[in-house]
This record gives C-alpha cells, structure tokens and sequence, in this order.
C-alpha cells in the first residue's frame, strides 16, 4: 500500500515538472522519498529540479550512494566535472543551514571573555541587599485575599461590542463579494464555462499487474549503458552538456496554455493514453468558449483524435479553430491553431501512403507546408509546425530539409529543450542509418527528461541495430523501469536476449508480458522463439492463442505448418482446409500439406489412400517453392514406391536426394532399389545410413539392419 502511495506521489511529481511547475514538483518527490526513500527515479528528478548547486550536490550524491552504477547520476556527475570523491567530499562539507558563527568568532578575541573579579564582588553585594530588603517587605505585609472575577470585569461589555462589529462586518463583505462574483462570472460566458461546465472526475487506472523486473542471472558480459559518441553535433544542439553551475535544461512548457479545468483535466487523460476519455470533455469545452475564442480546447481534442488515429476528424477539429481566427489577433493563438492544422494534413499524408494512395498525398503535403509556415510566421515557439514541416520532407525522403526543419526550431530559445524535435531528429537519423547520430539525439532528449518514451524506444532499436545486444538489453530495462509492465518494453527486452543468445531470459521476458492477459504480438513472437528449439508443441499451443484473438489467416497457416511438425495432423488437416482459396498461402502448397498427412497416417496396406496422396502430389510437383520442391519429390517416391511404381519412386527419390541428402531418402531409395533387384546399389544405401545412425536417430534403423542381414 505505501509503494502505491509512493508510486502515486512520484507520477504526481513527475507530471509537475514537465508542467514547469517546479516547487510543486519538488514536494511531491520529496513526500514520495519519506515513504520509498531508496527509490532511484525519485533522486534524480530531484536532481533536475534543484534550486541552486548546493541542493544539487546533495540529490546527486544521495541517489549514487543508492546506485553507484546510475547511467543519468554518472552522467549529470560529470557534467559538474566532478569525481565520485571530489562529491562526497564537498557534500560533507556544506552546512545544513546558514551559519555566520565563523563570522562571529574571527572578531572576537581568542579565549573565553572573564569578567573583572572586583565587578563580580560588587554585583553580589548588590544581590544580597535586594534580597534583605525583600523578604523585610514581605513580613510587614497585609494578607491579601484574591478572587477571581467571572464576569463584571473591566472593560468587558466594550470587548463583547466590538466583537459583534467585526463579526458583522465580515459577514457583509462576504454576502458583498460573493453576489459581485456571482454577477461577473454569470455575464462572463467564458468564466461561466469553466466555473459551471461539469468535467468528469479523474480517477487513476492501474496498469495491468506484472512481475517486477529484476536482475536475471547470466554470464554474458554486458556493456557499458552509455555509449562512446565519436560524432559531431549539430549546430543548433550543444554539443557537451552545460557543467559547473548550469542548471540542466527542463522540459518544454505546455503550450498553448490551459486555463479551464476540463481543459486541465483533459491534457492528465491524454498523458495516460485515454484519448477516448478525453475528447468528451474538450468537446464540451469547445462549446464553452462560443463567445470568447480560446484555442486549447480545439488543440488537446485535435490531439485526442490523433491518438486514436482519427486524422481527418481531427483536421476538421482544427479547420473550425481557423474559422475562428478572425476572432483574435494573438500571434501565438494563430500559430496554434495554424500548426496543429499543418501536422493534421501531414499525417493525413502520411495515412494516404501507408494506405497506398500516394497520388493522394500530394496535395496534402502542399497544404501542410503552407499552414507550417503561416505558423511559423505568425509565432515560431510552436513545435507542430516545424514537426509538420520535417515529416513531410521525410515522406518524400527529402532528409535534409527535414533537419533543417527541426534545427531551425530547436534555434528558438522557447525550444531549445524540445524534446519531441530532437528524437524527430534521431528518427530521421536511423532512417538514414546514421545510428550512432540517432542514438545521441536520443540521449540529449533523455537527459532533459528521463521518462521521454519516444527517445528510450529510439536508443533501443539504435542499439539492435548495430547489433549491440547488450547495450539493447540494458536500454530496455531502463524502459520498463520508467513504464513498468509494458508489453512492447518486455518485447524488446525478449529481442535482445535473443540477440545475446539467452534465449531462456528471453522466454522469462515474454513471459512477464504475458502476466497482464494474452497479447498476440507477444505470442507470435515467443511462437518464434519455441520454433527455434524446436519445441513445436509450445509453438502451436502459443500460435493458437494467436489465433483465436486475431482470427487472421496468416497466424492459421503458421499454426498449420508448426502443428504438422508436433505431430497433430488433425489440427494440420483441419487449417489446411480453411485454407484453401484464401491465397495466404498457394493451393499448391495446401495439397503437399494434405498429402503428407495422408501418407504419413496410413498403413502400407491402404493403397486406395496412396493414391489420393499420389494424385495430390501429381499437381504440387514443379508448382511450389524451392525449398519445398525435395519434400514433394520424397513423399511422391513414398507413395510411388507403395503402390508399385518403382521407375517413378526411383526417379523422384534421386530428384530429392540430387537437391538435399538425409538419412530418409537414402533409406527410401535402398527400399526402391532392392525392389528393383538391384542388391549391390541397395546396400551401398543402407550402409550410408547405419553409418549416419551414430550420429542421428533413425526410427527406421531396425529394419535396415534386417535387410542387411537378409541381403549379405
């Protein structure tokens, strides 16, 4: 319970600082560390956060005292351009509160200050008399009687008036204020808007529960998690990281600004991935600011709608925002509204490609360019426009203007911290596979905010792709630390085991994604992994699951060939069937399949069953892949030399052998060949195969050596 309260605390804190609203921030990592006080992230948000040098020095120092190991503490270590000593060191050095005790004692004379012993003599000469002088006074005195009085005091009816003044006093400028208030916010169709416009009520959804991810065990060496960059920066992105008493740069504000609280409550909704939660609001929001333009509401429901992929809605979104522009002369309402249109048009670009309409496009891309560039001339603080601007030059593989693009937004000092530009930039750098390029933009965008996903997802497919396994390795449990029990991030994680050749890590991994309920990604790709052991019962049993979540036939054909080799020719039969005339996978091939499973059922005494099998195989010979091209000539010879048709066994079987040798098609044609009466040829095949049966296990060996026997 206190871990969820602590967990609760830091995403509050965490949501605060992307928000710029620093002090906040910082109580609530503070409050999170009294209840998890060992809790790494914690530390370093405290770090970005701090005041001045010396509340940095302390976070730094107590998060690498937690994790000496900590790749953003050693980062940020360095660029103070200190060592772990020289930090210790000045840590317990610096006082815990102001002190001018040093101050003090440098004007004072060394020694402790005595006073003259003649002074002290006289003062207790002094003393004494008083004392005398009192207690003569005392045994004169009358005895007085004290009562205590509870009403009839002195001045106790003018108190009680007063009192009553006062109080009446306030309670007629509250009665003032609360009817001018009233008044202002009725007449005031805006402040009516976010005053009486009910908003839902934010309530926190937990992830699915997931195993923790924690250390595995292994003996492959795992690499340093920051890389070596040997690369030269761009211009506009400072090419070290700021030291000494540079405070590390925070992330971009949230702009436009949210002044209304379904507004506010919306953008909370949106940063969890609950697009469709959201948008109710920002569209009653929008209704709320008829008569007093205000760009936000249209801006966040535009990008609810583009989460949910909705682009063309969203562009309608934004074009209703344009119409009301002749409302307003801000400079910055007109980027907004012109920035968020241009990045709608490119996505509807992009969707129309994907979808292959590229004729389509192009119009698109035109009316991008030029809503981009109306924003940017009314106010360059507004990373759409740019971002549409450099996704289109990247549809059109144009990457140099593309960087252009961004790094004349990352220029204007409202931007320079964008963290959305640089990983654009890393984008279009492993587009290019200029990885190592991709790889820093992605750092820079995780040392301004550690939790940017975008960045973390970037760094780890930079690193798959140089096949630096490791470092992928260690890149994705720094993902799943800041989004635990994400599939995608155990994915990943699972892909790079395999990489290093941990393929029983890489089962843990897709395991822990599975913890939440079945994913078919997540099972096609551990599918995969059994099908590399050959463990073709746990494949099928995962492809099956695939299967009924997807119902798509390219996962069945899969599940078909995966469930021949585990031996269940019913399920084989059953899909092969399904599958004809689907064209996922030729008829051809269905017909080998079927085949197969005919003559690997049947006994030797079927013949009617051989048949169908051979008249099968007479259509698939010459008609499928390469690779399948030796199985139809094997199982052709199987069926030819069943039914006695020795001259067409004999002529497929060599036709398989002259492409690939194995132990069955050598024990095939000595069966075809002693048929035949060719008893010299026919041992010479069945030696072959006793010979390789110290190597491989041939289910068939018993009866070779039978007719060995039997033919020396």
């Amino acid at each position: 319970m206190a871990s969820d309260q602590a967990k609760e605390l830091r995403k509050q804190g965490i949501a605060a600082a992307k928000a710029g609203q620093t002090d906040q921030a910082r109580q609530l990592l503070q409050q999170s560390l009294r209840i998890e006080p060992q809790n790494e992230a914690s530390w370093l948000w405290l770090v970005s956060l701090a005041k001045d040098q010396r509340e940095k020095m302390f976070y730094l120092n107590r998060l690498l005292e937690i994790n000496p190991n900590n790749d953003m503490g050693l980062q940020a270590l360095r660029s103070l351009g200190m060592t772990r000593e020289q930090l210790t060191s000045q840590v317990s050095s610096l006082p815990s509160r102001p002190d001018n005790r040093a101050t003090l004692a440098a004007s004072a004379q060394p020694g402790i200050p005595m006073p003259d012993a003649q002074r002290i003599s006289q003062l207790q000469n002094e003393v004494d008399e008083m004392l005398r002088e009192y207690l003569a006074s005392r045994e004169t005195a009358p005895t007085i009687q004290w009562v205590q009085k509870t009403k009839g005091r002195a001045g106790e009816r003018d108190i009680w008036g007063l009192r009553a003044a006062i109080a009446a006093g306030v309670a007629v400028s509250l009665v003032v204020l609360f009817l001018a208030g009233y008044g202002i916010i009725w007449n005031t169709p805006a402040l009516r808007g976010i005053v009486f416009v009910p908003t839902p009520t934010l309530t926190f959804t937990p992830r699915p529960p997931t195993a923790t991810a924690t250390a595995t065990p292994g003996d492959t060496p795992t690499p340093s998690p920051t890389p070596k960059l040997t690369l030269t920066p761009s211009a506009t992105v400072p090419p070290q990281i700021p030291n000494g008493n540079v405070a590390p740069p925070l992330p971009t504000k949230i702009f436009p600004p949210a002044f209304a609280k379904g507004v506010q409550g919306a953008i909370v909704l949106l940063d969890h991935g609950r697009f469709d939660e959201a948008l109710p609001t920002l569209q009653v929001e929008i209704t709320s600011v008829a008569n007093s333009f205000d760009p936000a509401p249209y801006y966040f429901a535009a990008l609810s709608l583009i989460g949910q992929k909705q682009y063309n809605d969203a562009k309608q979104v934004m074009l209703d925002a344009k119409q009301r522009l002749t409302d307003t002369s801000d400079a910055d309402t007109k980027a907004v509204v012109n920035g968020a249109l241009a990045y709608t048009y490119y996505l509807s670009a992009k969707a129309a490609i994907e979808s292959g309409n590229s004729g389509g496009s192009a119009q698109l891309l035109a009316q991008a360019e030029e809503a981009a560039s109306t924003a940017i001339d009314s106010s360059p603080r507004f990373d759409l426009s740019y971002l549409a601007q450099a996704g289109s030059a990247r549809l059109t593989k144009n990457y140099d203007k593309a960087i252009k693009a961004l790094d004349t937004g990352l220029a204007v000092p409202e931007l320079q911290a964008d963290v959305k530009l640089l990983v654009e930039k890393g984008e279009i750098y492993f587009e290019q596979k200029q990885y190592d390029k991709a790889d820093y933009q992605a750092f820079l965008a995780l040392y301004i905010d550690p939790s940017t996903e975008s960045a973390l997802k970037l760094r780890i497919k930079s690193a798959v792709a140089q096949d630096k396994a490791g470092l992928a390795v260690i890149y994705s449990q720094a993902y799943l630390y800041y989004y635990p029990g994400s599939v995608e991030g155990y994915i990943n994680l699972a892909q790079a085991r395999m990489a290093e050749g941990k393929n029983d890590l890489a089962l843990q991994a897709f395991s822990q994604a599975l913890t939440g309920g079945d994913n078919a990604d997540v099972l096609l790709a551990r599918a995969d992994l059994y099908l590399s052991k050959n463990q073709y019962k746990l494949a099928q049993a995962d492809l099956s699951k695939a299967f009924d979540l997807t119902k798509d036939d390219k996962v069945r054909a899969k599940r078909m060939e995966t469930a021949f080799a585990a031996g269940d020719t019913s399920t084989a039969q059953n899909d092969a069937e399904a599958l004809v005339g689907t064209n996922v996978i030729p008829d051809a091939q269905l017909k080998l399949m079927q085949a197969r499973i005919l003559i690997d059922k049947a006994k030797s005494t079927d013949k009617q069953t051989y048949q169908d099998a051979a008249d099968l195989l007479t259509d698939v010979v010459g008609n499928v892949p390469s690779e399948l091209q030796p199985i139809a000539l094997e199982y052709q010879a199987k069926a030819a030399y069943t039914l006695g048709q020795y001259d067409v066994a004999l002529k497929a079987i060599e036709g398989a052998l002259a492409q690939k040798e194995t132990g069955t098609r050598h024990y095939i044609h000595g069966l075809v060949l002693e048929a035949q009466g060719k008893k010299d040829a026919a041992i010479r095949e069945y030696d072959w195969v006793m010979r390789w049966s110290t190597v491989y296990s041939y289910p068939f060996i018993k009866d070779v050596q039978t007719r060995l026997d039997k033919l020396k």
